[in-house]
């Protein structure tokens, strides 16, 4: 199955940058770094059947995996008039793409704090390893 892994989130906010963190360090090929804005997923996307979304979820403690409509259930509102969560922009996306994946993967990591970093090595490893479980399965 072709799939397609996103990584999200801002290179030097903290935690918030685990996702970048995991971008530069997994041996994967169909992969992009999309920072904060998941709206550049709709010039990228190449009809990948898998989607793959990794990023920094604030108020959890350990990564959480999420598939499909687990995901759109999820009631995630934004915080600001100009900012639109990734569960807001996954939602719109999935109305304005004419090809949509078939199959939807959230990998959220734990996140504590966006003025300095507070995950660890472990956590990197358990998330690329479960990105690469995700990826083996047809």
């Amino acid at each position: 199955m072709k799939t397609l892994v996103v990584f999200l989130g801002n290179e030097i906010a903290g935690d918030d940058s685990i996702g970048y963190e995991i971008y530069r360090k997994i041996k994967i090929s169909n992969k992009v770094f999309l920072s904060t804005d998941f709206f550049k997923l709709y010039g990228i996307y190449k009809n990948q059947e898998r989607l793959i979304i990794v990023d920094a979820v604030y108020g959890i403690n350990e990564i959480i995996h999420l598939k499909n409509e687990e995901i759109f259930e999820i009631d995630d509102k934004s915080i600001g008039n100009h900012f639109i969560s990734a569960i807001e922009s996954l939602k719109i996306l999935k109305i304005v793409m004419k090809n949509f994946p078939k199959e939807i993967h959230l990998i959220g990591l734990p996140a504590k704090d966006f003025n300095k970093i507070t995950y660890n090595d472990e956590i990197i490893e358990k998330a690329i390893r479960k990105i690469e479980e995700i990826m083996k399965k047809s």
